[in-house]
This record gives structure tokens, C-alpha cells and sequence, in this order.
């Protein structure tokens, strides 16, 4: 497989800057995938959650959705919490401390 078709799929290619600052594809090997983060192996292996993140960054940078304050305690920043990443503009206004409350509950259900 040619490294162009490889691109999409992000648990097989990773983007990578060379030397010279251009973007090339890598395969992702086992020794490769030991060397990623946490959070780069949660992001290989949530692209679903991935698209749904950078969906609701785009639409809060181009002003088609403002950030609000915690639902729960009224805190600023509050972070956007999706209960459903298939609809990635509907999101719950959670400050961090909410925001993992959320989360907890999430995996204990």
C-alpha cells in the first residue's frame, strides 16, 4: 500500500514533519505505536471523538457557537462535554472539575 492511501486511516499512518518541514506518512509499527503518548494512542483509537473535538473548536473559532459558563456551578472557562460524538455541535458547558465528574460517571454506568 502506497503511503498516500494510508493517510486516512490514522490507526495505520501517522502525519509527520521531516527534516525539511514537509509532511510525510509513516507506517505505525508496534515499536512506534510504544513510543506515542497516552493521549496520541487515545487519539488513534477515539477518531470518532477526535472529529467531534475539532468540529466544535472550528464552529467556536468561526463564532457560530460561544463558549458558556459551567451548567452546574457557573465557572469560567467550562469546557465543552459531548454526551453523543455522532452530534458534535450539541455539547454541555462543564468546567474541568464537572467535566470529569462526567466522565467518572460515564464509566461507572
Amino acid at each position: 500500500m502506497a503511503p498516500s492511501q494510508l493517510a486516512p486511516f490514522p490507526l495505520l499512518a501517522e502525519m509527520v514533519r521531516n527534516r525539511f518541514g514537509t509532511a510525510e506518512v509513516i507506517r505505525m509499527t508496534d515499536e512506534t505505536k510504544k513510543r506515542l503518548s497516552s493521549q496520541a494512542r487515545w487519539n488513534n483509537s477515539n477518531p470518532k471523538a477526535m472529529w467531534a473535538h475539532s468540529a466544535l473548536r472550528s464552529a467556536i473559532r468561526k463564532g457560530l457557537i460561544q463558549r458558556c459558563a459551567c451548567e452546574v456551578c457557573g465557572a469560567e472557562p467550562a469546557d465543552g462535554h459531548h454526551d453523543d460524538y455522532d452530534r458534535p455541535m450539541q455539547v454541555r458547558w462543564l468546567c474541568r472539575l464537572h467535566h470529569r465528574e462526567a466522565h467518572k460517571k460515564g464509566r461507572a454506568a
